[in-house]
């Protein structure tokens, strides 16, 4: 309940509503604070759009120019009502108030499940559950075309070992899923079952309704067990399902997987599981990520070693016990990679790279994802290491900041060390030792032998800060709601918060408009190709391997069952492919193209057939933008 103060202040708005003077004056400092919202939308339009406010296609123009100031404007005069939203608050409080600890935790449970399915459903369509509606993707930015090509093609593969490979792409060499990235899980469960399977099914949109249920689940696990209100409970995990760098890794369909992050948070903070069960369920979802990305897998050790670290420090008699699990599970993982072809090509290793790190400024800089914000300076390759961690969050650090500290630390524990602790050093590797503010670099470190080894691995180092964004929402949420307030107090400044959070973050969640058509268009007319193939030649290799359309030509591959030497993959054997460039040059010098061969150029490099002394060996067709040879024995 309210306490006397409180009640003497909310008795001050009802004299206001019918006070005229008092209330022609809220309603003149409603228009000012709109038009001054108004004004920092037109100085943020003139700074961001080629055009300025003349721009026609700035984005979200008509949202920033006239939404916001209006939203601005009936927030203002929604305040006038406050003792009204007060005592609905406190009436809600005392309905839900004498529910026991098991039913609250359901109750947090279906109500994370139904936030879950509504940001699914508003985000994509609850029509791409539908794995015969395939045309969706082709709307979908980044490498969720790939993911989709790689499992189609993949499913009709011969088993072979390594049990990901694939031959009759990235010709001669082939390759493996484990450089495709098509959510090796699924696509390893759906190839048992392909002879069952329409000509056309994507798992895509099960697997991001997958991701988006577990976030919520484990954000509500994690809330269910800290000891305060439920209806603060119910505020929090809204922080953690709409999460930025969930939201911002839209691209990359496997690294929608936030949730295991949040399951190894939850493993570490719940007191209502067994130190063996804890250590058995976090090195399962240590060898789950092997099926799925290495980066997770990277991040989820770390995790692990946290957890791992406090009981060992906690728990003697687990020590030999700790050690071999965590053994084990290393062992384990390489042998799944192994088994899955990260190691097929030999070119999983490159020169080290810090381009995709972290910058100091990722917190903060919304880089084009707020609807207040601008967004700040930033190297190349940082957008990588992105971590904005929301307007709404923001605030609730700059009121803790400012308050008085409480003599008991709720937050720093002993207990907590280990994992502030690892999540530090993710975020230091994040940086690739550049510190940078912007574009402005401090410092750069040159690291050690075998931190440049792990680094030739993993180029996208940034990605290694999604676990400090999770523990700074977590623990500032937990700061908040511990602090000594009344519930009240407490109730408003949430619920600010994630109001200014949702609106702010807006862009990261907002509609994608999709095609739930059935099947899939294919653009490209595969009749012209086919007919100069014939039915001798099934290898069609692009002079130079460059970035070409690939996804047609797969599609035309998978057909007709050509090798075809073209894509895009995470890692490749770049000495190979350099020597079987070179080969494919030296044939046509020569006027050596192989029986069953096509070699195909376009743009500056058709000179080269056409200038050869040996063309007349050569029969060639102009096919769309190509110019397609083979030999004429």
């Amino acid at each position: 309940m309210a306490s006397n103060k409180e009640n003497k202040f909310l008795s001050y708005f009802p004299k206001v509503r019918k006070n005229k003077i008092l209330l022609f004056l809220f309603f003149i400092v409603a228009i000012l604070c709109s038009y001054v919202i108004y004004y920092y939308q037109l100085d943020w339009i003139d700074f961001n759009c080629n055009h300025g406010r003349n721009a026609k296609s700035c984005i979200y123009k008509a949202q920033r120019l006239y939404l916001l100031p209006l939203i601005g404007f009936i927030g203002i005069f929604i305040f006038l009502f406050i003792d009204k939203i007060t005592f609905f608050i406190v009436l809600f409080n005392n309905k839900i108030e004498g529910l026991s600890e098991k039913k609250s935790g359901l109750l947090l449970i279906i109500y994370s499940f139904i936030i879950s399915c509504f940001l699914f459903s508003y985000r994509f369509s609850l029509y791409i559950l539908d794995p015969t509606r395939v045309e969706w993707i082709k709307n979908m930015h980044g490498d969720i075309m790939l993911n989709f090509l790689s499992w189609h093609i993949f499913r009709d593969a011969p088993w072979e070992f390594p049990i990901g490979r694939i031959d009759y792409i990235n010709h001669p060499l082939g390759t493996s899923i484990a450089y495709l990235d098509p959510t090796n899980l699924f696509a390893f469960i759906f190839k048992i079952f392909n002879n069952f399977l329409p000509s056309y099914f994507q798992y895509l949109g099960i697997w991001y309704f997958f991701c988006y249920v577990l976030q919520g689940l484990f954000a509500a696990l994690i809330f269910k067990n800290i000891q305060c209100d439920l209806k603060l409970k119910l505020l929090a995990v809204p922080f953690l399902v709409f999460s930025t760098v969930l939201l911002d890794r839209l691209p990359h369909a496997t690294l929608n997987a936030h949730w295991l992050i949040l399951a190894s948070f939850y493993l570490y903070f719940s007191k209502n599981i067994s130190s063996n069960k804890k250590i058995i369920w976090q090195a399962l979802i240590v060898y789950l990520t092997a099926w799925l990305h290495p980066y997770q897998t990277f991040m989820l050790y770390a995790l692990m070693t946290a957890l791992y670290l406090r009981i060992f420090f906690e728990e003697k008699n687990q020590r030999k016990y700790l050690t071999l699990i965590f053994s084990l599970t290393f062992i384990f993982v390489l042998m799944t990679w192994y088994a899955i072809g990260y190691f097929y090509l030999g070119g999983g290793y490159e020169y080290i790279n810090f381009t995709y790190s972290s910058n100091f400024n990722t917190f903060i800089n919304s880089m084009g994802n707020s609807i207040f914000l601008r967004p700040l300076g930033i190297g190349d390759g940082d957008y990588e290491g992105s971590a904005y961690l929301g307007l709404g969050v923001l605030i609730i650090l700059v009121v803790l900041i400012f308050e008085k500290w409480p003599r008991e630390n709720y937050v720093f524990k002993k207990e907590n060390k280990a994992l502030f602790w690892i999540v530090s050093i993710l975020a230091f590797l994040a940086t690739g030792f550049a510190f940078k503010f912007g574009e402005i670099k401090f410092l750069a470190l040159h690291p050690p032998a075998f931190i440049e080894f792990i680094f030739g691995i993993y180029r996208s180092i940034g990605r290694f800060i999604w676990p400090a964004y999770y523990l700074i929402v977590i623990f500032s949420l937990l700061s908040l709601i511990y602090r000594e307030r009344s519930i009240v107090k407490k109730y408003i400044l949430v619920i600010c918060a994630l109001i200014v959070q949702l609106i702010d973050i807006y862009p990261l969640y907002k509609p994608i408009p999709l095609n739930i058509a059935k099947g899939f268009e294919i653009s490209r007319d595969f009749s012209p190709w086919e007919k100069f193939m014939g039915k001798e030649k099934n290898k069609i290799i692009f002079y130079p391997n460059r970035d070409y359309p690939y996804s047609d030509f797969w599609l035309l591959s998978k057909k007709n069952n050509y090798s075809i030497n073209i894509g895009y993959f995470a890692r490749n054997n770049q000495i190979e492919i350099e020597k079987n460039e070179s080969l494919t040059y030296d044939n046509i010098l020569n006027g050596k193209i192989p029986n069953d061969t096509v070699y195909v150029v376009g743009g500056k490099f058709i000179k080269i057939i056409t200038s050869s002394n040996h063309k007349n060996k050569f029969t060639c067709e102009y096919i769309q933008e190509f110019y397609a040879c083979k030999s004429k024995n």
